[in-house]
């Protein structure tokens, strides 16, 4: 289960969401949190995540999130309309401020969210490499 929050830059104030981690998201990856109601400063989204196994367990900044240009659905059970979204989410952690990729999804169902559990969490480098070696193929010729 993840928590989110936001986070006053300026006064240190967090601010929790409300709102389930699908919509915080797909706020997010349409406008910038607004100001902090305190002192008027920026605040940032971070949410707090348990990879299990002890990789990247913690707290994390969400630096930004994307959701495809095109979102596909179907007719699911009961002809009920399903839509996919797959999200994008650059998450910043550690002393470090290392930054790495996650991509949790949704199935919406008529108008619930229900969550993906088998979200890929990468490396920003290990993303990168897989995106370069899809460019790479589709420029191959066939």
């Amino acid at each position: 289960m993840a928590a989110q929050y936001f986070y006053c830059i300026q006064c240190h104030k967090k601010y929790p969401t409300h709102h389930k981690l699908f919509d915080t998201l797909y706020d997010f990856s349409k406008m910038a949190p607004e100001d902090c109601p305190a002192c008027g400063g920026t605040r940032e989204l971070h949410v707090n995540l348990d990879f299990q196994l002890g990789a990247g367990d913690g707290d994390f900044k969400v630096v930004s999130a994307f959701l495809p240009g095109k979102l596909e659905s179907w007719l699911g059970e009961g002809e009920e309309e399903v839509t996919f979204y797959p999200f994008l989410v650059v998450l910043e952690g550690g002393a470090n401020g290392k930054q790495f990729c996650w991509m949790p999804y949704w199935h919406v169902v008529g108008k619930e969210a229900r969550y993906g559990q088998h979200a890929v969490c990468l490396d920003h480098a290990q993303f990168e490499s897989l995106i370069a070696q899809v460019q790479d193929k589709v420029l191959e010729p066939v």
